[in-house]
């Protein structure tokens, strides 16, 4: 009885420790060199004063639980004005929800500010042909449908009506709006004004809220003050788009206003469109690879033998996010090969130019994918699914992890910094994050399924750690290899930051020295580099004296060997008689 007493003791603390592991390594871990789990604290924590819903009293009351029942999209843009010759700036945050179509705008620390549900059309702004492809939401009992604007919610010769009265004396009775449908996503920027030729008026700039009327099938793009309708982009006349729906859900636009929009059942890319909302072409399409063999079976076949294969579907963009540089971050879902259903995980994360081209450095321990070691079964089984991306002003960026509800951050060379949160039943737990934007150091997460948004704030370990990557990324590398170390004093576990020292070091020509610390962490890459780099200046020290010490070598066996030959060369002995000697 005894032993059965002991052994049941076993499993039990067995069964503990394993339980212990696995909260330890969903709330503060990350990957070694070789793929391994090793604890470590994590980057970004959430306070209950930074978590805000309808009951918060940020919000006051003032937004009701029917109306932010499933937020899709959150945006964070700064403001800046002068106020008695000061500058000053400050955030205004933006929430769109899909299911009440209302836009929430908070300011910088989430106080609500106001609610807006629809959007002013002043027809004299439009021409008949611009008036006539817009659509609205049209309620029939408690179903809802998208109709075209001038033909179904509003006859066209009412819109003409007005236009004879001043708009200053025009009653609500006089005046149309836009009524979203399902709105998807929200973006903030300015642009040059033109004029009515679009030629840019130098020195003035219009600022503008882009939104993703996704039902409607249309962007509907309005000025940031008075939330009046400046311009909807409508559904692409190009042959492209034939039998597609145009379902905008997310968008960015660039310092030239042209518009980068994904949409949903739009395999090929990510649509660019110019400033007047005309398509121009696909950027960023995410490839779905076949082998050679498979490449060459498909060539050969005959139609009927197509048919029976596996149709090629490109992978789908979730979700992006666009830099100062105009770089634009995007992630997706793991691309699969339709006839063997290998997944290819490597490329979830992209770094798109102005080209089209992914450009991300890809330079880590492993590629930048979330988790490396996933879970085979259950309710979370598979690698990560990410559905949201942010990136700061010295090339840090954070990926949401839908799957797992966990937040994963990587330097601008791929290097994981830090993995954050964690699914759960608590309020602060990633349910379905949907959306996650930088503000200064901290990070803000819009949670669908939790109905919130938190703000995540970088731990200590994290502030070290993001002040070391900062100061390497703007060149003062003396400081950035004192964080270093200040990260090894938290957490000598922590590989990378030996590699971060190293690299300060390479860079001083301290070559020997970086090899120790690239070798501590890990790094063959850099490891490779520093050694090269020693080996020729070992040779560039002493290739002189060594050529020197050779070519004396030389000259010495030369002048033995020449003496030599002198000193056994027999005397002339013609015209003498055989007694001379």
């Amino acid at each position: 009885m005894r032993k059965l007493i002991k052994i049941l003791l076993v499993v039990v603390a067995f069964v503990c420790g394993l339980a212990a592991t696995n909260v330890k390594a969903a709330t503060g871990y990350i990957y070694s060199h070789n793929g391994q789990i090793i604890h470590s604290s994590v980057g970004f924590s959430a306070t209950s004063d930074g978590i805000y819903n309808v009951i918060s009293s940020a919000w006051g009351g003032k937004i009701a639980a029917t109306e932010f029942t499933s937020p899709e999209d959150l945006f964070i843009y700064t403001e800046t004005y002068e106020e008695e010759g000061t500058t000053i700036t400050q955030d205004k945050i933006y929430v769109v929800d899909s299911v009440s179509n209302k836009l929430f705008v908070f300011d910088e620390n989430m106080n609500y500010l106001e609610t807006v549900s629809r959007f002013e059309v002043v027809p004299d702004n439009f021409t008949n042909a611009q008036l006539l492809v817009m659509r609205t939401r049209k309620v029939v009992s408690s179903a809802t449908s998208s109709v075209l604007f001038a033909e179904g919610m509003y006859p066209f010769a009412s819109l003409r009506a007005v236009q004879d009265t001043p708009y200053e004396e025009r009653t609500d009775n006089q005046k149309f709006y836009l009524e979203p449908l399902k709105l998807s996503g929200v973006y903030r920027s300015t642009r040059y004004l033109r004029d009515a030729n679009n030629v840019i008026i130098e020195g003035q700039y219009e600022d503008l809220i882009y939104l993703c009327d996704n039902g409607n099938s249309q962007i509907i793009i309005v000025d940031a003050k008075t939330y009046k309708v400046v311009q909807v982009v409508s559904s692409p006349t190009d042959v492209t788009f034939s039998g597609k729906t145009f379902a905008p859900s997310k968008v960015v636009t660039d310092s030239a206003g042209r518009m980068y929009v994904i949409s949903d059942g739009i395999y090929e890319g990510i649509m660019l469109m110019s400033n007047r909302g005309i398509f121009m072409r696909f950027v960023g399409v995410n490839y779905t690879t076949l082998t050679f063999w498979e490449a060459l079976w498909r060539n050969l076949a005959t139609e009927t033998q197509r048919q029976q294969m596996s149709s090629i579907l490109q992978t789908e963009f979730k979700n992006f996010t666009i830099d100062s540089q105009g770089f634009i971050y995007t992630v997706s879902r793991a691309s699969t090969n339709p006839d063997t259903g290998v997944k290819d995980d490597t490329t979830m994360i992209k770094r798109i130019n102005q080209a089209g081209k992914d450009v991300l450095t890809r330079n880590g321990y492993a590629v930048p994918k979330g988790d490396l070691i996933t879970i085979r079964s259950g309710a979370n089984a598979g690698g990560s699914q990410f559905s949201a991306v942010a990136v700061n002003e010295y090339g840090v960026y954070t990926v949401a992890d839908s799957r797992n509800g966990r937040l994963f951050t990587y330097d601008n060379e791929g290097n994981l910094l830090y993995i954050s949160a964690g699914s759960g039943d608590e309020i602060s737990d990633l349910r379905n994050p949907v959306a996650v934007r930088y503000q200064g150091e901290n990070v803000i997460v819009l949670d669908k399924n939790n109905k919130a948004v938190i703000r995540y704030q970088p731990t200590e370990i994290a502030k070290i750690i993001n002040r070391a990557v900062k100061y390497h990324y703007e060149g003062d590398l003396e400081s950035s290899s004192e964080q270093w170390a200040n990260v090894i004093t938290e957490n000598p576990n922590y590989e990378y930051a030996y590699v971060g020292i190293g690299k300060t070091l390479l860079t001083s020509g301290r070559y020997q020295e970086a090899m120790l610390y690239f070798k501590t962490g890990y790094s063959v890459e850099y490891y490779s580099k520093a050694y090269k780099l020693y080996r020729d200046e070992i040779i560039k020290k002493y290739f002189p004296y060594a050529m020197s010490a050779i070519l004396g070598l030389i000259a010495i066996g030369v002048g033995v060997k020449t003496y030599k030959k002198i000193r056994n060369r027999k005397p002339n002995t013609v015209g003498k008689g055989e007694d001379y000697e």
